[in-house]
């Protein structure tokens, strides 16, 4: 298993204070458990700028949601191969399509992962993802590794 972990790409959920698994704040009633979108570092018509910043520059998020968890098949949370806790999130067809499409175009730029409605993190795109990959933190615990994975498999 962990040699398959180690293939699969990782967005690290690296703003844990936003990182809102019910812990922290009141997530947002109408918002999908988990949205990925494209974002910039550069101002971009018709997108939204928001509080995330890297490398000192804000960071503007899609209005178009690329991934949401209507599109997850399957999601459990595991340990990554550095041993974080994690969720292994598995894709239908049509989310791996439309994230295959995203991250080809977009190397080397970031994307914006919200959960709840919030961003959780804005990592820069290393590589394409497709069906499967795996979202990570350092500071997630095994419990809020849980209840996400749950609150996926079981969402209407």
């Amino acid at each position: 298993m962990h040699a398959i972990l180690r293939s699969l790409p990782i967005l690290a959920l690296t703003v844990t204070a936003v990182f809102a698994l019910g812990c922290e704040g009141v997530p947002d009633a109408d918002a999908s458990i988990l949205e990925i979108r494209a974002a910039s570092i550069d101002p971009m018509d018709g997108w939204t700028e928001s509080d995330a910043v890297i490398g000192g520059s804000r960071v503007w998020i899609s209005p178009d949601i690329t991934v949401d968890a209507s599109m997850v098949l399957l999601a459990e949370p595991i340990k990554d191969g550095s041993g974080r806790n994690a969720v292994l999130v598995d894709l239908d067809d049509a989310g791996t399509e439309a994230l295959r499409r995203l991250t080809t175009a977009w190397i080397s730029r970031p994307v914006a992962v919200f959960i709840d409605g919030r961003i959780v993190t804005t990592p820069i795109l290393q590589s394409e993802l497709s069906r499967k990959f795996v979202v990570a933190s350092a500071e997630i615990t095994e419990e809020q590794a849980e209840d996400l994975a749950r609150r996926l498999r079981d969402q209407d």
